[in-house]
């Protein structure tokens, strides 16, 4: 099972999450047909988001993420709960699977996400107002550009790294990432060596074998001791469903409701993070456009 580690340095300096997620991306882009570095691209996003929503404090509390760049793939959307529940998606599919030219490397995905555009990263703590906040894109690449939101627009001096490792055919073969942030009375430079660490091809390297997130949390923290905060199991998890699908469909209104029941078959709803679709017969958009018709009466 993909699990998440919380933990804290000897020093209680560095505060480090880490997680295998080789599972959950696995299902994300089987659902989605995806292989080679659209593969890497959602796989780098989803580990990000389980690693930022331990930030909340309640398991109901949440992150969605959107990297909205100027690329091929579109937007980039994870949306993850603290307790370990994640779903992801890309919103436009390649022509064709692009693979990088070698495994051994941090594969660039840049192009394909687009330096231009931006990060907006929404927490649903569970109250009336939501915490947004927003920065550009400089590269696309989508952990570097999530590091620097942390550290801009969270004020949190923050190393992330997220990779994912794919087989000969270009499917997930893993997937990990890693989240280091420091405490305020920390000193000024306590990430620049575990920075260094994560940005360059040492992390790939190490998930060319299996590792489990104590072996990660060691190898974030260069080797030091660290007291174990506790893990979380992460899966896959979508929060679809026709109730859902009717929500979406309120957001027509009463005229386009009534509009789409007379044409012939049903409506149809596919949820873009899961795939799966949602039939909607014409009685129940009738009855839909009358609940919508009465509630903005």
């Amino acid at each position: 099972m993909d699990r998440l580690l919380r933990g804290i340095n000897a020093e209680h300096t560095v505060r480090v999450v880490t997680a295998v997620t080789s599972q959950l991306v696995r299902e994300c882009c089987r659902r989605h047909g995806l292989r080679g570095l659209e593969a890497v691209v959602l796989g780098r996003a989803a580990t990000a988001g389980c690693l930022m929503a331990t930030l909340t404090k309640a398991d109901e509390e949440r992150v969605r993420i959107a990297v909205q760049g100027d690329g091929p793939a579109g937007r980039v959307l994870v949306d993850a709960y603290a307790r370990g529940d994640v779903r992801a998606c890309l919103e436009r599919r390649l022509p064709a699977p692009e693979f990088a030219p070698g495994d051994r490397h941090r594969a660039a995905v840049g192009h394909l996400v687009g330096p231009g555009g931006r990060v907006v990263v929404t927490r649903d703590l569970g109250l009336e107002a939501q915490y947004q906040g927003v920065v550009s894109l400089i590269d696309g690449e989508v952990d570097r550009d999530l590091e620097r939101y942390l550290q801009e627009s969270e004020q949190l001096p923050s190393a992330l790294a997220c990779e994912v490792v794919l087989d000969r055919q270009g499917e997930v073969l893993r997937s990990a990432g890693v989240l280091c942030q420091s405490f305020p009375a920390a000193p000024e430079n306590v990430l620049h060596d575990i920075r260094n660490n994560l940005h360059d091809d040492s992390l790939i390297e190490l998930l060319h074998h299996d590792r489990d997130v104590h072996e990660l949390m060691g190898f974030a923290l260069l080797g030091q001791e660290f007291r174990d905060m506790g893990t979380l199991p992460l899966e896959f998890r979508c929060n679809c469903g026709p109730e859902r699908a009717l929500s979406v469909l309120a957001t027509l209104g009463a005229t386009d409701l009534e509009e789409l029941a007379e044409e012939p078959g049903d409506t149809e709803v596919r949820c873009s993070y899961c795939g799966e679709t949602y039939r909607v017969e014409p009685d129940a958009l009738r009855a839909l456009a009358e609940r919508v018709r009465g509630h903005r009466s």
